[in-house]
């Protein structure tokens, strides 16, 4: 452990492990699909609220501006998680499956909605605020990347 001490307020610096810790490639990968389903889940649940059910938060904003948030998550996660399942993929490959996968569920979640009652789904621009959200977050792995790398151990 590092013994300095900080200058101002004397606390111990914790080892440098703890902040640049390392996994094995397929850990973080298993974490990243994980996470995908997590959020796949969590949309299916908040699409199956009636509109009396959803939380006060779905309201500060605009509805097409909550479907692009929440699609570009999915759009993150989808894009990093097929980059890192194979780092040798064609990256525009891996961007355009990502987004395919990412829309095409938003689809799926559009036409869910319809069988919830008091909520109509089905909505051609919720659905293109979803594909414009997987676009932007699975382009923004373009600059994320590099930095997920940096947690995957080296052989």
């Amino acid at each position: 452990m590092d013994k300095s001490t900080h200058r101002n307020i004397g606390l111990v610096r914790a080892p440098m492990a703890v902040f640049r810790s390392a996994m094995p490639r397929r850990h973080l990968v298993v974490l990243l699909w994980g996470a995908l389903l997590a959020w796949a889940a969590g949309i299916l649940w908040v699409s199956s609220m009636t509109r009396q059910e959803l939380p006060e938060a779905a309201f500060l904003f605009s509805d097409k501006f909550n479907h692009f948030v929440a699609f570009s998550l999915g759009g993150w996660l989808a894009a990093s998680a097929r980059r890192l399942s194979r780092p040798l993929g064609n990256v525009s490959r891996q961007l355009l499956l990502a987004i395919i996968l990412v829309a095409a569920f938003g689809a799926i979640d559009e036409a869910f909605q319809t069988f919830t009652p008091g909520r109509t789904g089905g909505d051609l621009y919720d659905w293109i605020a979803d594909f414009l959200g997987a676009i932007a977050g699975a382009l923004s792995t373009l600059l994320t990347h590099a930095r997920l790398e940096r947690f995957v151990t080296r052989p």
